[in-house]
């Protein structure tokens, strides 16, 4: 969240599984694991993991898991969970360029907790299929596009709703050695483009400041990212025109 979205042509650690699985193979392998609380509010947590790791000649195999609670006086009222699997590789490269691809699948889940009534609503999965493309050009300049949910998949038994297919294309470039800016273009299918720019600049070795800008909604954001002996810890917070702010951590392990 420290650069307001802007992460798909940037992306470098696990958590590339979430924005971009063309990016897995370039990113750094190891292990992620996050925590949020959406708006601020209590009863809206958000927990994250990614793995990712290289294997020879294959490429990089990665594993992701969200999960979004909503809680109220200790009652699970919803739960909402994305289990995913992705795969990465270079397709093709030289001494200048490299060209990334990988493709990935998300299985959801969805389920609702009693009601007042005793009636329980059920649950649902359904899958999405992902696919996405990273080009580094000079070792500076980065490309990238990322579809989601390609498979147009949807969740309902009387009532059936889409679940909303995503397109975005980013491109990142690094003036030079300790500074990368962003900017995005991601869209929800039928929705208005969204405009996601952002900045990450090493201030000592291994401490990085973060803040970026996006719109629909209109929101600014800031954070911070710490590496000492291979554990990797990030804080980002990004704002809301009218609800309160939203705070994320995540602690990791580098390979």
């Amino acid at each position: 969240r420290g650069m307001s979205g802007a992460f798909i042509a940037s992306c470098n650690d696990p958590n590339a599984i979430f924005y971009n699985p063309g990016a897995l193979a370039s990113a750094e392998q190891g292990i992620s694991l996050g925590y949020g609380r959406l708006f601020n509010n209590s009863f809206q947590i958000l927990m994250s993991g990614a793995l990712a790791y290289r294997l020879p000649r294959i490429g990089t195999i990665s594993l992701g898991m969200q999960s979004m609670d909503v809680e109220s006086e200790g009652y699970k009222l919803q739960q909402e969970s994305t289990y995913s699997l992705a795969h990465s590789f270079l397709l093709i490269g030289d001494v200048h360029s490299k060209l990334y691809v990988g493709y990935g699948v998300n299985l959801y889940y969805l389920s609702f907790g009693e009601t007042v009534g005793g009636l329980d609503p059920g649950n649902q999965t359904t899958y999405g299929v992902n696919l996405g493309a990273l080009a580094t050009l000079h070792q500076r300049t980065h490309i990238a596009f990322a579809v989601k949910n390609l498979n147009n998949p949807s969740m309902g038994s009387d009532q059936t709703f889409d679940l909303p297919q995503h397109l975005a294309l980013g491109i990142a470039y690094e003036p030079y050695d300790g500074v990368i800016t962003e900017v995005d273009l991601s869209q929800k299918l039928g929705e208005e483009t969204k405009i996601q720019a952002g900045i990450e600049f090493e201030v000592m070795d291994n401490f990085w400041l973060r803040t970026g800008v996006s719109t629909y909604p209109n929101s600014i954001s800031g954070g911070f990212g710490l590496l000492f002996k291979g554990i990797k810890i990030d804080y980002g917070f990004s704002s809301h025109p009218v609800l309160p702010i939203t705070h994320q951590f995540s602690i990791g392990y580098q390979f």
